[in-house]
């Protein structure tokens, strides 16, 4: 069986036109896993499946542009037409009583999403996925992941400036999806938080990735020229994601 990536949210920081927040849908086999959750996604995930089906949950940190769509999952699952459903959520640590604060029934909400923590270095054995986490580079506790399944391998950077651990986690991918938020003309820039899409080809490049999909672009950045900056540094084919766009590898 192949592995399928469907991108249901690729925009950086906040929704822009036709582009919801970080989440991506995972398929092998079978079995479902959604990569974070960040606004306005849940609405593409029920184009392309019931909430029940999803079989696993990971966060890659708790900023809201990554989970905040959790809150929606929630309630999908605690009403759902067919009884309530429950599903395991791998976060980074205290992510129940963080997203939790907003709501009225922290025992039913954990109940619902029923959370593990997660942190780098931990290898997760999903299904028919083996998830393993590396440490992104990112103002808070952020998890990288390498997707593995029947000799295909996945690669997410999260949110994350440069670092070697994002080439370890992309090391010889069929599929890099990497943070290019930024364009080099738009410098100065935050130090250690993000990359530009010349550094997300670089970072490709350095891992020996077959492939490059850019995302979480900041919303008003043209994806045309960034994918253009990125193939400055990266000789492998390069595209930038899309909501709904679908990879099969």
């Amino acid at each position: 069986m192949t592995l399928a990536l469907t991108v249901l949210g690729c925009s950086g920081t906040h929704p822009g036109p036709q582009r919801m927040c970080s989440s991506y849908l995972v398929e092998h086999d079978g079995y479902r896993l959604l990569v974070d959750c960040g606004n306005g996604s849940l609405s593409n995930l029920t184009r392309r499946c019931d909430v029940a089906d999803v079989d696993a949950v990971v966060l890659s940190h708790l900023h809201p542009d990554h989970f905040a769509d959790l809150y929606g999952l929630y309630y999908a699952l605690r009403f759902h037409r067919d009884g309530a459903r429950a599903v395991p959520v791998y976060a980074p640590a205290g992510a129940p009583a963080f997203i939790g604060r907003l709501l009225d029934d922290l025992d039913t909400f954990t109940a619902t999403c029923r959370f593990t923590p997660a942190q780098a270095g931990d290898v997760l054995r999903l299904g028919p996925l083996t998830v393993r986490l590396f440490a992104a580079a990112h103002p808070v506790d952020t998890l990288a992941l390498r997707i593995e399944a029947a000799g295909t391998v996945l690669a997410y950077s999260a949110d994350s400036a440069p670092t070697p651990a994002l080439s370890d986690a992309a090391r010889d991918a069929d599929l890099f999806l990497c943070d290019a938020t930024w364009l080099e003309r738009q410098r100065p820039l935050p130090s250690a938080v993000h990359m530009t899409a010349e550094e997300a080809g670089r970072q490709a490049g350095d891992a020996g990735a077959k492939r490059l999909v850019l995302t979480h672009l900041w919303p008003t950045n043209d994806p045309a020229e960034s994918a253009a900056e990125a193939a400055r540094a990266y000789v492998g084919a390069v595209t930038v994601a899309a909501d709904l766009d679908e990879f099969v590898l």
